[in-house]
């Protein structure tokens, strides 16, 4: 399977400084997370929601946690699209989503205040 994703669009450069203070383990499920969800985004022309996976390793904390509770339980809502691979696709999303917003809250646990 090939990626559709262009590796060299000065991605590394944009990275978040946040995440890069992570372990390294945590930074790269975090930036593999987001090459796989853009991947399915340029693949597919009929997500039903639509999302910008940059948001989850260049916002700040607070702005990358709630884009991901919102994508996971966006998804989450979703009824099965099996991908190239046999598995669900939206179930993908929704859980990638939520891990990285538990990798997230792990080290910003001030994230899960207020309206999160």
């Amino acid at each position: 399977m090939e990626l559709k994703t262009n590796l060299n669009d000065g991605r590394a450069e944009r990275l978040a400084p946040w995440v890069r203070e992570m372990d390294l383990a945590d930074q790269t499920f975090i930036t593999g997370s987001t090459l796989i969800l853009e991947d399915i985004r340029l693949r597919r022309d009929d997500l039903p929601v639509t999302f910008e996976e940059a948001d989850l390793r260049e916002g700040t904390p607070t702005e990358a946690y709630r884009h991901a509770v919102t994508l996971s339980r966006a998804y989450a809502e979703q009824p099965p699209h099996t991908g190239e691979d046999g598995i669900d696709e939206h179930w993908r999303i929704s859980n990638l989503a939520r891990e990285v917003s538990e990798r997230i809250a792990k080290y910003h646990p001030e994230v899960l205040g207020g309206d999160c």
